[in-house]
């Protein structure tokens, strides 16, 4: 699959999930302190072992609920840098990779169409010069390409988990304000908890095994970086030795 040609299409799906995750966090904790606020409003008629059985499951529901804070607290915490990194990935390609890969045709093509005819020493002379200039500029460009792409994994597995994370809280918070819904009556209590548990539990766990498979993904590509240290450390056919200037700048 090509990579997108332009950053918008990964930052604007990263900063709609931020934004879901922002409001959908919001609305599953209020969701799930009005639960705890209705069980108290019924507690005089629950009784001991209702109450004892409600609080486990409530319990239950708000460990699910941290195991996501913590998660959502890591993303907020990498949302700049990675977007940046977006940022860079596409400088790569735009500002690196096109510039250059125009200079290659340049690089073999006399500007003075008269030194197509040059024969002797001096013809030799320029075409190898000329082979040796557009060898470095190619390699500028595949190096480039490196770069771009294993910044592209790296940049795409963190919008997926952003994504994924942004479906895990908006969906929890879907499941509380139900649960807030139907706990209204103190009849209604134990069943709209039990079923808010059992569901909430499920999507908590699917939700974190499908974070974690992102996860490996991103540590996969990462793991790339060996790769990335020999493209990046492999001179021998750029100009002079070493990175263009405006590169290294």
């Amino acid at each position: 699959m090509a990579p997108p040609t332009s950053d918008i299409e990964y930052r604007e799906p990263f900063r709609k999930a931020f934004e879901e995750i922002r409001t959908g966090l919001d609305k599953a904790i209020d969701e799930f302190n009005k639960i705890v606020d209705q069980v108290k409003d019924w507690a005089w008629l629950l009784g001991g072992a209702a109450l004892w059985w409600i609080k486990n499951n409530l319990d239950a529901v708000r460990d699910g609920l941290q195991k996501i804070m913590d998660r959502v607290r890591y993303a907020f915490d990498h949302e700049l840098p990675v977007l940046s990194l977006i940022t860079t990935s596409f400088k790569w390609v735009h500002q690196v990779k096109g510039p250059v890969s125009e200079l290659s045709f340049a690089t073999t093509e006399p500007r003075n169409e008269n030194l197509a005819k040059w024969t002797g020493d001096a013809a030799g002379a320029y075409r190898d010069k000329a082979g040796k200039q557009k060898a470095a500029v190619d390699e500028t460009v595949a190096k480039a390409e490196f770069i771009s792409q294993w910044l592209f994994k790296i940049a795409q597995a963190n919008v997926d988990y952003a994504v994924e994370l942004a479906k895990i809280v908006t969906g929890l918070a879907g499941k509380l304000t139900q649960a807030a819904v139907d706990a209204t009556t103190v009849i209604d209590i134990p069943w709209a908890i039990d079923t808010l548990a059992e569901s909430a539990g499920d999507l908590v766990e699917d939700g974190l095994n499908n974070l974690l498979s992102i996860g490996e993904r991103f540590v996969d590509a990462l793991g790339n970086v060996r790769d990335l240290a020999t493209q990046v450390g492999d001179h021998s056919k750029l100009p002079g030795g070493r990175w263009p200037e405006a590169v290294r700048g």
